[in-house]
């Protein structure tokens, strides 16, 4: 029997590796496909993060071998989590598949059902920590199945290249961060864009002579835990959107990528034969992209003023600059697919959790995990990776260190085999 056994190979799972061993609690990791294969698989060819590489340090690292303030793209990230793995010696077992986690009838230990190209295993654990994290299965809207057989789907998920699509214009659904990267990378290529709009908020890349985050970070952001937000929905909004392409990033805004040549949408609410039916939210979402903007940068100033009052000034940033009219913006109330020539829908429209092995009772009736800062109310199950396990950085990788190391301290107080 194991102490404990944790599900995913990806950063939270190495992360939390590295703090079981040095705890000295003996595990595995399982993940089903290879080392980060989330990213692998589920990024595009020119994606590179979000967060500068400061941001990106794992247990253990102490400096980003790029420059700090660079964007390291998908496939030297992977490499870098390769690395990591190695050089750690992760007890990591690749290729194996979790078919189901389910207590012993002691109700003290669990059993791990996996799968690998051997066959069916079982794995006994005093705990067993969840890190596969909840953006593994692809949504796609109902109305996706009313769209004519001649469009190819894809979702972002899937989504790869311009070259790997169909010819003619592509129709991008939602415009969080993927949505408004696939479309920027769509349009470098020439490609005819509509893009189907939402609302999200924007920020800018840099303010002040640094990165919008390192003022950000510095002024305890992303501490804040879900009991301090002044209105708890706050918790299920999406990230603002942000490039980390370039050397220092850019700034995605709505009206930047129209300028480029995209063609914004509202959301799509129908679809009668090549006619796709439309809302008229455009202009309600360039204007709440302003607004927020404008919210973040007054935050940000006052932090700014607050810790470096002599930084340089305001670099002109024209993504950011506002509509100056956003309810002029009006969208069509249908798009006919075939005479605009679209071959393709992208739905940019996010993903959902897989923990249906889960057998042991730790979810609500909407079938969400319960948990209190990662520790589920089944003695013995934690999850880690998830966002808002604890704080605004739970979502990202900043915060897989700090969320690891306190879940890896209550395995180590639940207890050893050996002890």
């Amino acid at each position: 029997m194991l102490d404990a056994v944790v599900i995913g190979g990806g950063q939270a799972g190495l992360a939390v590796s590295h703090h079981l061993a040095r705890r000295g609690i003996e595990h595995t990791v399982l993940e089903r496909g290879r080392v980060a294969e989330t990213w692998r698989t589920q990024r595009w060819d020119s994606f590179a993060l979000n967060t500068p590489s400061w941001m990106n340090l794992l247990p253990g690292e102490k400096d980003p071998v790029e420059p700090r303030d660079a964007f390291i793209g998908r496939d030297a990230y992977i490499a870098r989590l390769q690395e990591y793995a190695e050089t750690n010696r992760v007890p990591i077992r690749t290729g194996v598949n979790v078919t189901a986690v389910a207590a012993r009838p002691d109700g003290d230990t669990f059993v791990v059902t996996a799968d690998d190209t051997t066959g069916t295993s079982e794995i006994e654990a005093r705990s067993v920590i969840v890190a596969s994290g909840l953006q593994r299965i692809p949504k796609i809207p109902v109305l996706g199945r009313a769209l004519p057989d001649g469009v190819r789907q894809v979702h972002a998920a899937d989504y790869r290249s311009p070259a790997d699509l169909p010819t003619g214009a592509a129709l991008i659904v939602g415009s969080a961060q993927s949505g408004v990267q696939i479309a920027e990378d769509l349009l470098e290529a020439g490609r005819t864009v509509f893009l189907c709009t939402s609302a999200v908020a924007r920020v800018r890349r840099r303010f002040r002579g640094r990165d919008t985050m390192e003022w950000l970070v510095g002024a305890g952001f992303f501490d804040v835990t879900p009991d301090r937000l002044p209105d708890p929905r706050m918790r299920l909004a999406k990230m603002p959107t942000t490039s980390g392409l370039g050397r220092f990033g850019h700034t995605v805004g709505l009206q930047a990528l129209a300028e480029r040549g995209a063609i914004l949408l509202g959301r799509p609410t129908a679809v009668e034969g090549d006619r796709l039916l439309l809302d008229d939210t455009v202009g309600a979402n360039i204007a709440f992209g302003d607004a927020r903007s404008a919210e973040i940068n007054v935050e940000v100033e006052k932090i700014v003023q607050a810790m470096a009052p002599d930084a340089p000034p305001l670099e002109p940033d024209p993504a950011d600059a506002p509509h100056p009219d956003p309810m002029s913006v009006r969208s069509p109330r249908e798009l006919d697919l075939d005479a605009a020539g679209v071959g393709t829908v992208v739905w940019a429209t996010g993903f959902g959790g897989d923990l249906g092995y889960l057998t042991v009772p730790v979810f609500d009736d909407q079938g969400t995990p319960v948990h209190q800062r990662g520790v589920a109310k089944v003695p013995g199950i934690y999850f880690v990776g998830f966002p808002w396990l604890h704080d605004r950085k739970s979502g990202i990788i900043l915060g897989v260190d700090q969320d690891s190391a306190y879940i890896a301290d209550r395995v180590a107080t639940r207890g050893t085999v050996r002890s």
